[in-house]
C-alpha cells in the first residue's frame, strides 16, 4: 500500500517519468519505420512520387520511385532519437537532412494512430507500476 503523501510525490514527478519511459521505448523506431514506408503521422503518403529528374536518377540506381523513400541515405534515420523538448518529447536527428525533411514534409515525424495507441498502452502499464509500486 502506498500512503497518500508518497503517491502525491510520485504523481508530481510523473511528467519526468513519462519522458524517461518514452526515451526507453521504441518511438524512434516507430517513426523510422513509418518514414521508410513513406507514411506521415496522418497515415497518408508523404508524397506520391519523385520529380521527373530525380525519379530517373533513382530508377537508374535500381531504387523504387512510387513513393518518397526517406531511407535512401540512411544517415538521418540512424541518428533518430527521442529528445525532451518544451512540453514533451520529439524524435530528432542531428543530421542536417532532417531540416529538409521537416520543411518539406511537416507531418513526417509524428506517430500514426496505431503506433500512438501501442505506445500509450505500454506507457499505461509503466505508469501504473510507478504510481502504485
Amino acid at each position: 500500500m502506498v500512503d497518500f503523501k508518497e503517491f502525491s510525490r510520485r504523481f508530481s514527478k510523473l511528467p519526468a517519468f513519462i519522458q524517461k519511459e518514452i526515451k526507453k521505448s521504441k518511438v524512434a523506431d516507430m517513426v523510422r519505420e513509418q518514414q521508410h514506408a513513406g507514411v506521415n503521422k496522418d497515415n497518408e503518403k508523404m508524397q506520391s512520387g519523385y520529380s521527373t529528374g530525380y525519379g530517373k536518377r533513382r530508377r537508374g540506381k535500381g531504387l523504387q520511385t512510387s513513393f518518397v523513400d526517406l531511407h535512401f541515405s540512411g544517415k538521418m534515420h540512424k541518428g533518430l532519437k527521442p529528445i525532451p523538448v518544451k512540453g514533451g518529447i520529439d524524435v530528432r536527428s542531428k543530421e542536417p537532412y532532417e531540416y529538409y525533411v521537416r520543411g518539406n514534409f511537416p507531418k513526417s515525424f509524428g506517430l500514426i494512430d496505431a503506433n500512438a495507441e501501442l505506445l500509450a498502452e505500454k506507457l499505461a502499464v509503466q505508469i501504473k507500476k510507478y504510481l502504485i509500486a
